[in-house]
C-alpha cells in the first residue's frame, strides 16, 4: 500500500514539474501578455499574402511562469501579429504578444523585441531567433511590403486592351545583429557590410573567401557571427 501511495506521489509531481497545463483562450487573455484582434481584411486583387508561411502550422505560446498553450499558429508579418487556431475547425484570431511571450512554430522560436536601427524612436518587431551567444546575437526580422509591379516587366498586351497592372507582395525581410547594445541590420552587399563596422575589415574578407560567405543565408551568417564571437575571450 505504501509503495502505491510513493507510485501516485511520484507521478503528480512529474505532472507539476512538467508545466504543461491545458489553458483556454479566455485564460490567456486575461494574462494580461495577450491581446486578442480581429483579423486584418486585405484588397483580394493584391497578389500574394502578407504572411511569412500562408499555412497555419503547429505551434505554441510559453509565458514566463513556464504554462504553455498549444494552438495553430502563423505569422502576419505585415502586421507583426500572429494569427491563432485552437484547431483545423475553429476561427483563426489576431493575438498581440508582449515581450514575455515566446513563440514557437515548429523549431523555430520568436519573440517581440525592441530595438533602434538609427531612427529617432525605437522598432517594435517580431524577430526569428537564429543564433544567440554571449557577445553575438543573430536574428531574422521577417517584413512584407505592397508594391507596383515594375514597367519593364509587364507583358505588352496582344489586344487593344490594356489590363491594369496588380499590386503584390514583396519580401521586405532582413537579418540583423545585435552586439555591444547596438541593432546592425544587415545588407546585401559585402561591400555595404563593410560600412557598418561590424567585424573587423580584413578577418571579415579572410573569413568571407575562405567560407564562401552568403549574406542572405541563415546558415552561412550563424557561421560568421559563431567565427566572431569566439575572437573575444
Amino acid at each position: 500500500m505504501k509503495k502505491i501511495i510513493f507510485l501516485i506521489f511520484l507521478s503528480f509531481n512529474s505532472l507539476g514539474l512538467s508545466q504543461n497545463y491545458d489553458i483556454s483562450l479566455d485564460q490567456i487573455t486575461r494574462s494580461g501578455n495577450v491581446l486578442i484582434k480581429d483579423l486584418m481584411k486585405y484588397d483580394s486583387k493584391t497578389k500574394g499574402n502578407p504572411y511569412l508561411d500562408e499555412d497555419f502550422k503547429n505551434g505554441k505560446l510559453i509565458f514566463k511562469n513556464g504554462k504553455k498553450y498549444d494552438a495553430l499558429l502563423r505569422l502576419n508579418v505585415s502586421e507583426q501579429k500572429f494569427e491563432i487556431k485552437k484547431n483545423i475547425q475553429s476561427k483563426a484570431s489576431a493575438i498581440d504578444i508582449d515581450e514575455s511571450v515566446t513563440v514557437k512554430i515548429n523549431d523555430a522560436t520568436y519573440k517581440l523585441h525592441s530595438f533602434n536601427l538609427g531612427t529617432k524612436s525605437n522598432l517594435i518587431g517580431i524577430l526569428k531567433e537564429c543564433l544567440v551567444l554571449d557577445k553575438y546575437a543573430l536574428y531574422f526580422f521577417p517584413q512584407k511590403k505592397i508594391e507596383m509591379p515594375k514597367e519593364s516587366g509587364i507583358a505588352s498586351p496582344s489586344t487593344g486592351y490594356s489590363k491594369a497592372p496588380q499590386p503584390e507582395w514583396k519580401d521586405n525581410s532582413s537579418f540583423i545583429i545585435f552586439h555591444n547594445g547596438k541593432t546592425y541590420q544587415l545588407p546585401k552587399s559585402h561591400k555595404k557590410m563593410m560600412e557598418l563596422r561590424l567585424f573587423d575589415e580584413k578577418l571579415y574578407k579572410k573569413y568571407r573567401k575562405a567560407n564562401k560567405l552568403n549574406l542572405k543565408n541563415e546558415e552561412s551568417l550563424k557561421g560568421l557571427v559563431s567565427y566572431f564571437n569566439s575572437l573575444h575571450p
